[in-house]
């Protein structure tokens, strides 16, 4: 004699297969994970474009005359005090305004070495010592080149201007800055 299935046995196993197949879908079709993977293909395909840098004003420094103490010129500066900003410097800028600059603070005085990678526009260098006394200017250095600017003596500041600048202004070796 054949035996009949109630029928609350088959509602029942209906639902209990409704729940595994939603279930396996919630877990095998994430809608999280889906729009994570679309992200990072996304962003291999494009890579984002380098941002330029921007000046940012961290104070004024004067140039002053080294033996009347008499103000020359004051630019706005940008610090650079720790290592990433001290490696990237003004690298990668297309201009830079007359009246402004960037200091760059060693922590030790030593003999200091700059280069001009990636730099975009002519610079004079200005190295300073720990008494805020100018003890060598790099005039006009040349964009992109690989090669060493040293410091004539130890250096605890640096000073990066516009090419020109110094002479425009007259600043000289033994020449003060305050900041």
């Amino acid at each position: 004699m054949k035996r009949k299935i109630p029928v609350y046995n088959i509602v029942i196993v209906l639902i209990l297969s409704l729940i595994i197949i939603i279930g396996s879908m919630v877990v095998f079709l994430n809608p999280e994970r889906k729009t994570h993977k679309k992200t990072e293909i996304s962003n291999s395909e494009t890579p984002a474009a380098p941002v330029k840098p921007v000046f940012r004003k961290d104070g004024e420094l004067r140039f002053l005359e080294g033996k009347t103490f008499n103000p020359i010129t004051t630019i706005d500066i940008e610090v650079a005090d720790t290592d990433p900003e001290k490696e990237q410097g003004l690298m990668y800028r297309d201009t830079m305004s007359e009246n402004r600059g960037m200091l760059f603070l060693m922590g030790t005085e030593d003999t200091q070495s700059f280069w001009m990678k990636n730099t975009i526009i002519s610079l004079d260098i200005i190295y300073v010592n720990s008494e805020r006394r100018i003890v060598s200017i790099h005039k006009n250095t040349k964009p992109y080149s690989l090669e060493q600017i040293i410091s004539a003596k130890p250096a605890m500041y640096v000073v990066e201007v516009n090419a020109g600048y110094t002479d425009k202004y007259g600043i000289k070796v033994n020449d003060l800055i305050s900041f």
